[in-house]
């Protein structure tokens, strides 16, 4: 069974004080784990599938800052002692997780050790990850972009498929469906991806990085050297 990176880097007397709190979860797809200037009840660790960070604008327009898979967990900011987040978090890939109540994980994490080293390492990571997604949405290109993207949610959910329709991509990246229809339909045409009723296969790795823009390696080094 697929572990999280974090609970299985717990010293025994840690993870024991947190174990018999742990919740097994199915993660629905479009699952909303915490809605913005709502309470943060508790903290997800995802086994499989994908978490994404969306920021917001008043009239509902969304833009992926962040992704999460097992190597980190939702719920950062109530962590932290912050019982409200602007953002969204909600499932982007389904999968299972597990659930623990905020204040039993805030407890365990003020006592320092183990668990705060892992967590501020997976804060460590969120930072380079949004940082470099606002250079992205401003800089570069919506083909590079997408391509970023994908990869980085593979990496992220640790699969090759990914269930995602291009409604949901243009909010993610930002852009008009229109316009990220003919980017994924341009990365098809080449043998990059397939691409069908919502489903969406890297068929060709190598080349996908190709044409993803820096940001996707700067991520994904800094991703292999934190957590090896």
């Amino acid at each position: 069974m697929p572990q999280n990176l974090i609970l299985s880097r717990l010293p025994e007397s840690q993870l024991s004080a947190l174990t018999r709190y742990l919740v097994p979860v199915d993660m629905s797809l479009g699952m909303l784990l915490s809605e913005p200037q709502r309470p943060i009840e508790h903290a997800y660790f995802p086994l499989t599938g994908l978490i994404s960070t969306d920021a917001l604008t008043s009239s509902g327009e969304s833009v992926e800052v962040g992704v999460v898979g097992r190597e980190g967990f939702s719920g950062l900011a109530g962590l932290l002692g912050h019982s409200q987040m602007q953002h969204s978090v909600q499932v982007q890939g389904a999968g299972s997780a597990l659930r623990i109540r905020m204040p039993v994980l805030r407890e365990e994490f003020l006592k320092g050790g183990v668990l705060a080293q892992l967590v501020y390492d997976f804060v460590y990571l969120q930072m380079v990850q949004v940082s470099q997604s606002v250079l992205c949405n401003r800089l570069h290109a919506v083909d590079a972009r997408l391509a970023r993207w994908l990869l980085t949610s593979a990496d992220r959910s640790e699969s090759e498929q990914l269930m995602l329709t291009q409604e949901f991509l243009a909010q993610m990246l930002g852009s008009r469906r229109s316009t990220v229809t003919v980017a994924a339909g341009e990365l098809q045409r080449r043998g990059m991806i397939e691409y069908k009723r919502g489903k969406i296969r890297i068929s060709d790795r190598v080349a996908l990085e190709s044409v993803s823009c820096e940001c996707y390696q700067i991520v994904k080094t800094a991703y292999e050297r934190v957590l090896g």
